[in-house]
């Protein structure tokens, strides 16, 4: 079994029950106890787990982020509609940013269509699925953030500083009304709040399951971006028009 299947495992039984003992682990994933040790190691050292004796705990917190392998798995059907219908605001000739993001990533292959695009991001993931699509691309460089795959830190603030875009599409880890868009990272906070001031438009991609969550930090208002999202029901949806524009994906 490949390392990172095992890591899914952990966080699903985890998220399943709270907790999960390293004696039921070895019987669902036929792997050692002293590897299993080294994969909670490698968890935790991610925030992504508490180890404890005998097992882990679920890590809970404002500051706490999935890693990318998790994310890639989840509500892809909404990410894919969600996608579809933020590549359909892009016109020829757009300067774009994309941040980093499983959400975000999934407009890419619609944007093959585009003539004469120009997309700046600081994501590793997004940067090698643009090239594979003949998208002119920059990287914003930076520190690499394992979890997320993201390039962070001041040098990508002053990179980002020095462009304009015509539109900026950003993942976000929880919204709603009262809190506007957060995301656990202070540092990857700065840089979805500056790639927001430096576009003409700005749009925030999260499906429903982000709605009504919060985490440590808010890089934008509820009406500082455009939302596209997809699941949400009929009620939440008139709410949030009260505050901004929302374009349900379906």
């Amino acid at each position: 079994m490949l390392t990172e299947e095992r890591y899914q495992i952990i966080l699903d039984q985890l998220k399943k029950h709270g907790i999960v003992k390293i004696k039921d682990l070895v019987s669902i994933t036929h792997s050692s106890t002293s590897t299993l040790r080294r994969d909670m190691q490698d968890l935790e050292n991610q925030n992504l787990l508490v180890r404890i004796h005998g097992g882990a705990k679920a890590f809970n917190s404002l500051k706490s982020e999935e890693a990318v392998f998790q994310k890639e798995n989840i509500n892809v059907d909404k990410k894919t509609l969600i996608g579809k219908a933020a590549a359909e605001t892009v016109h020829d000739n757009d300067v774009l940013f994309l941040d980093a993001g499983t959400t975000v990533k999934s407009m890419i292959p619609f944007l093959r269509d585009k003539n004469e695009i120009l997309v700046v991001t600081n994501s590793i993931d997004n940067a090698m699925l643009l090239s594979d699509s003949n998208i002119e691309t920059f990287v914003i460089g930076g520190q690499l953030k394992i979890s997320t795959h993201a390039l962070i830190g001041s040098s990508t603030i002053n990179e980002i500083k020095k462009y304009n875009f015509d539109k900026s599409f950003i993942g976000t880890n929880g919204f709603d009304i009262d809190s506007g868009f957060t995301t656990p990272d202070p540092e990857e906070s700065s840089i979805k709040r500056l790639a927001i001031q430096k576009s003409k438009e700005a749009y925030v991609l999260a499906d429903n399951s982000k709605y009504k969550k919060r985490s440590f930090c808010q890089f934008g208002t509820i009406n500082d971006c455009s939302i596209i999202s997809s699941g949400l029901n009929t009620a939440d949806i008139n709410l949030i028009k009260k505050e901004t524009n929302i374009l349900e994906a379906n």
